[in-house]
């Protein structure tokens, strides 16, 4: 069984090398490897740690996804929800999401920016009460779905 615990210093390289493998798949449905979660350094996972709300799924005290939140004070933007290739389908993206939702309780809304290349990315998120507010064409195979969802607007998942 997995449980959700905020990340420390010490899990940066841990999650830098998930958010790596969870990525890939993106990567390449897109033709390259210049999308932000795949270019981002290890430097930036630690700040974000260390200033900002991140969260992992473990397993067994090993870590197999992760997610973060990023407060203004008054959005939290959600960015670089990653599981691990092996765990998808077992509910622990929609689970890092609730959480970073429940961490928040202060945000009047919550927003995101997900890829349409790949498949299902736009329909989970809708599941979970999100809507897609803008689409943005970025090259050939990156169009990406800016989606909001206000404060204590439950999921239908």
């Amino acid at each position: 069984m997995w449980y959700i615990l905020a990340a420390t210093p010490a899990d940066a390289q841990l999650i830098h090398d998930i958010q790596m493998r969870a990525f890939a798949e993106e990567g390449r449905l897109c033709k390259t490897t210049e999308i932000p979660p795949l270019t981002e350094d290890l430097a930036s996972v630690d700040r974000d740690i260390r200033t900002q709300t991140v969260l992992t799924a473990r397993e067994g005290g090993r870590i197999i996804a992760s997610a973060r939140g990023i407060f203004d004070g008054k959005v939290c933007s959600i960015q670089r929800v990653g599981v691990e290739p092996s765990h998808h389908g077992l509910g622990i993206g929609t689970a890092l999401l609730r959480a970073i939702e429940q961490a928040h309780p202060q945000a009047e809304r919550f927003n995101l920016t997900t890829n349409t290349v790949v498949p299902g990315n736009v329909k989970f998120y809708e599941r979970l009460g999100y809507q897609v507010v803008e689409f943005t064409k970025l090259s050939e195979t990156i169009t990406l779905a800016q989606m909001s969802k206000p404060a204590g607007t439950d999921s239908t998942a």
